[in-house]
């Protein structure tokens, strides 16, 4: 199945082999590689195992900034106090992530770069703005770093902004708010081991019951997971009605047609489309923040 297999235990090292080896593919957790390996069998493939390298391993607070390592598993996400703390819902997402045993392998620099419209650990980094760190080594070993906003990183289905040289080390985002309010839901066609059919995270930012500040990101509706610009929009400035919240519902769900086009599915998605935009907003203010009638 490989041709060549490099295990670095310093992230200098595997910057070093993914210079020489481009076409060599990088092994986080396994959960989504593997599977793809083994579909193609017949072919050889090189290996970059990045499992070593507890420099990409750290979950760190730096002042309003959080950092954290590509190679974090879903299951250390759940496990931070300061995560659970800080951003609740992005431990909510990974909470919601397959299996035990999936938690226990994937990482979050994989399930970023497997870009899957359906990734249920995007939507609250794209919330954030969170921003990745891509790193690569030059012929004189001089180490370059780049980095960009997840949403521009995130190019379309299965398709991200990485070269092919580099190396997703970190992902960074400030603090929110402690006025801010974050929430995380998802559709699945089972409770367990569910690849969301719709996932969505939401933050917001209330004062005397009028929205200041509204961030809303949905996934697996559009071709990768991103902000809803119309439903903020809309919502800013406004008391939560439920004739408001309906509207914006219907913001989401066209905005989605005009994205997608009108699909086999559509009969069926757009409408719940609407239903999980109200359901979220309110679900992310819950007790707080009374949605009028």
């Amino acid at each position: 199945m490989s041709n060549y297999f490099f295990q670095p235990k310093y992230l200098k090292q595997a910057l070093e082999y993914k210079r020489d080896y481009e076409v060599a593919n990088l092994l986080a957790g396994g959960t989504d590689l593997v599977i793809s390996m083994r579909s193609r069998a017949d072919q050889k493939h090189e290996i970059i195992d990045l499992s070593k390298i507890t420099e990409l391993k750290t979950i760190e607070l730096d002042g309003d900034a959080i950092c954290i390592g590509s190679m974090v598993t879903f299951t250390e996400l759940i496990d931070s106090e300061m995560l659970f703390d800080k951003v609740p819902f992005l431990s909510k997402a990974a909470q919601s992530v397959g299996a035990p045993q999936i938690r226990n392998r994937g990482t979050i620099g994989g399930n970023i770069c497997n870009a899957s419209p359906a990734a249920d650990g995007i939507p609250p980094l794209v919330c954030l703005g969170a921003q990745v760190n891509l790193q690569s080594v030059d012929e004189n070993n001089e180490i370059h770093n780049r980095t960009l906003p997840i949403e521009a990183f995130i190019l379309n289905k299965g398709k991200t902004a990485i070269k092919n040289y580099e190396i997703l080390t970190h992902i960074l985002f400030n603090v929110p708010s402690e006025t801010a309010t974050m929430g995380f839901d998802k559709i699945g066609r089972r409770n367990a081991l569910a690849i969301s059919r719709l996932n969505g995270a939401c933050m917001i930012k209330m004062e005397q019951q009028i929205v200041q500040q509204i961030r809303f990101v949905l996934g697996a509706a559009t071709s990768k997971p991103e902000r809803f610009s119309g439903v903020e929009d809309y919502l800013i400035g406004k008391e939560l009605t439920v004739l408001i919240l309906k509207e914006a519902g219907r913001l989401a769900s066209d905005y989605v047609l005009e994205k997608t086009g009108r699909r086999s599915s559509s009969n069926y998605k757009l409408p719940v489309i609407t239903s999980f935009t109200e359901e979220l907003i309110k679900k992310t203010l819950k007790a707080e923040v009374k949605v009028n009638e």
